[in-house]
């Protein structure tokens, strides 16, 4: 799956299909009752987010990915959304206002019905783009039901699937998800999809493990966590290198977004990780602390990074935003390259994740005043292989890529992603000359620490 935001993305022309809930499936949404499972951490802070931006959160993400070869059969597609937001509950869910308490609902699937609607012939590929990032924007709102979008682009002898969803509905992992099942669906092959979990269920999983959970001051992941953000001045972490961006201001996004190494050089590193006791994304990590380093960030590099939470087989074919934040301290003090410094990137990486076993979210009351927020981003490393996610034998011959908004910035954030193509690098960081300046050198530093023998 490549990766990539939508002002760097290049959409064919053609005639554009949106499939939106029926009337009914509208009347359904409501009249549905309360449902007493409260959202997850993540859509509790996202939603708290969207009340308070002006873009209203605005952090949707998509997948794009095109049809075989041949004439698109729109009631076969419509079909297969249907079938697919039946089998993945929290399509389905919604939550009702107000963002600081919502309350939420879950359309049975039954009244869950989709209709096609035209929305028009684009002639350049520049016009559908500027329609998708306008839909999207407006439908992707974790206050709307349904909160995403489904639409193909037909062109003669083929069409472009485009399923956009807000981050309460999806996270990465689910895109790659979307782009098999809704392929295979629309083959004829709905019925051979494996079983799956409901992310509603996870979330009241993951509220009642909450509530019998008990963290105070003393227990020493807690002790671990106030360090990490002592470290870090008694905030988040943030960019190590000047962005020109001071705190509490916030200004139009920057994107990055390339490759690092081709398919064989990826391989070779990550065998060289291997070999020296780490592995590809321990390696990554080492990379980005020697070009910090190396652009004057010190020998100590403390950021975040995403973790997965799909540790049972019912999550590894399900729809939702199963991850979770661990704080990553990197020492690089002596390391002279990277076999020299995987192990120890290794080692930080399983304290980083013993210390998410505690999320954040119950870490900050703890914390009280010794705790201050100063920016809205974190300084963050994701690395998804993609290699290893459901469909991927697939991604390159369906075309298959993750898409992000472009929203606001304060700090600078990197997602790499391993795919069978090589690796690659997607960057967002504030547009002002300093941090573009900036980031594009750190850039151009990473991928020369990567190629290095």
């Amino acid at each position: 799956m490549r990766v990539t935001t939508m002002d760097r993305y290049e959409p064919a022309p053609g005639r554009v299909v949106e499939f939106v809930p029926s009337p009914a499936a509208l009347r359904a949404a409501d009249g549905a009752p309360p449902v007493p499972v409260p959202p997850s951490v993540n859509q509790r802070f996202h939603l708290a987010t969207a009340e308070h931006t002006p873009e209203g959160a605005g952090h949707w993400l998509a997948c794009a990915f095109d049809l075989p070869d041949g004439p698109v059969d729109l009631d076969a597609l419509r079909a297969a959304f249907e079938a697919w937001g039946r089998r993945h509950e929290t399509l389905r869910s919604g939550f009702r206002a107000p963002a600081a308490d919502p309350g939420r609902f879950v359309v049975g699937a039954p009244a869950y019905r989709l209709v096609a609607r035209d929305a028009g012939a684009f002639a350049r590929g520049a016009e559908v783009r500027e329609w998708l990032t306008r839909r999207l924007g407006a439908a992707c709102r974790p206050l709307n039901w349904p909160s995403y979008l489904f639409a193909v682009v037909v062109r003669p002898g083929g069409g472009t699937v485009y399923c956009g969803f807000d981050h309460c509905n999806a996270d990465a992992y689910s895109l790659a998800v979307a782009v098999r099942e809704i392929r295979e669906s629309y083959a004829g092959a709905a019925g051979a999809l494996p079983a799956t979990g409901s992310f509603v269920d996870h979330c009241a999983e993951e509220a009642a493990q909450a509530s019998a959970r008990t963290v105070d001051a003393d227990d020493p992941r807690v002790r671990d966590w106030a360090a990490f953000f002592a470290g870090c001045g008694g905030t988040t972490p943030a960019f190590p290198l000047p962005l020109g961006v001071p705190p509490g201001a916030r200004v139009p996004q920057g994107t990055d977004a390339r490759p690092l190494l081709g398919p064989d050089a990826a391989d070779a590193f990550e065998a060289r990780c291997r070999a020296a006791g780490g592995s590809a994304f321990t390696g990554v990590l080492t990379a980005v602390a020697l070009a910090a380093r190396g652009l004057g960030g010190g020998d100590v590099l403390r950021l975040c990074t995403p973790l997965h939470t799909r540790y049972e087989e019912r999550w590894t074919h399900a729809v939702g935003w199963f991850t979770t934040i661990a704080p990553l301290t990197l020492d690089i003090t002596g390391v002279r390259g990277i076999e020299d410094g995987v192990r120890g990137a290794r080692d930080a990486f399983r304290v980083a994740r013993a210390l998410a076993e505690v999320p954040f979210a119950q870490v900050l009351p703890v914390l009280g005043g010794a705790f201050r927020r100063t920016r809205d981003d974190v300084f963050m490393v994701s690395y998804i292989d993609y290699r290893r996610l459901p469909g991927a034998a697939h991604h390159q011959d369906a075309n298959a890529h993750h898409i992000s908004s472009v929203t606001t910035a304060d700090d600078a954030q990197f997602w790499f992603s391993r795919t069978h193509e090589g690796l690659f690098l997607r960057a967002r960081f504030p547009a002002t000359p300093a941090a573009a300046a900036m980031v594009t050198g750190f850039a151009d530093a990473l991928g020369e620490t990567l190629a290095r023998p």
